[in-house]
């Protein structure tokens, strides 16, 4: 009795003294941990500010600084972007369109010109009519001063100063020979014809028409120029046909 006593008074003992021995606490520090990384995870993270463009939106276009020349169109297949002296390797957006402005007006004299060498040489003209002694570099120097070339000089200062008053900033306005920033190089609103595009897409794929066919001009231009210069001869009649 004595035994069986003992082992009762043992049991009731062991349920009251667990009830003093210390507690894990490690599952209830893994649900914590738990709690605060999922608070962590759905507090919004703030993104950094876009940085604002470089300048308006003009014809579809914005200026990127990490694309060549700002983004322009002109990179044409099969060169692509093609600018071996490194003209505008990091030239400010200023001078990357003064150098397309430059592009484009010496690209549209030189198809201009190509056009009128050969039609100086083979056609009526005002100062030699049907008979053409002369080639084309040597007309103009022989055309009288007063009757033809002032008039013809004079729209060309009076096209300049339209052309530097629409896109060119006045001198202590701004940067010295900087275009205005509401002003897309080469684009000086004359379109009688209602030839340019809306679209973004179809203005630059016209754009990279007229670069092409400007820089071929200018090629085609010097090449006249320095043919007649080496044979004192008129244009087509080189042609073996």
């Amino acid at each position: 009795m004595k035994f069986s006593a003992s082992i009762i008074l043992a049991a009731v003992a062991a349920p009251s003294a667990t009830a003093f021995a210390p507690v894990s606490t490690n599952g209830a520090s893994t649900m914590l941990k738990a709690a605060e990384v999922s608070e962590i995870a759905t507090e919004p993270v703030e993104e950094p500010p876009t940085p604002p463009p470089l300048g308006p939106t003009l014809n579809g276009w914005t200026p990127d600084a990490d694309k060549d020349c700002f983004g322009l169109p002109g990179a044409i297949a099969p060169l692509g972007y093609f600018d071996p002296m490194g003209l505008c390797k990091d030239r400010d957006l200023i001078g990357v369109k003064r150098f397309r402005e430059a592009e484009i007006m010496h690209g549209r004299v030189a198809m201009m010109a190509t056009v009128g060498y050969l039609i100086g040489e083979n056609t009526p003209t005002i100062a030699y009519g049907f008979d053409h002694p002369t080639i084309a570099n040597n007309q103009i120097p022989e055309v009288p001063l007063f009757g033809v070339m002032f008039p013809f000089f004079l729209l060309i200062n009076i096209s300049e100063a339209l052309r530097a008053n629409k896109g060119w900033v006045e001198p202590g306005m701004g940067e010295l020979f900087s275009l205005r920033e509401q002003y897309y190089p080469g684009d000086l609103g004359f379109d009688p014809l209602g030839l340019k595009p809306t679209k973004a897409e179809d203005f630059a794929n016209m754009q990279a028409k007229e670069l092409s066919n400007g820089r071929l001009a200018m090629l085609a231009a010097a090449g006249m120029c320095v043919q007649e210069l080496v044979n004192g001869k008129p244009v087509l009649e080189d042609l073996p046909f």
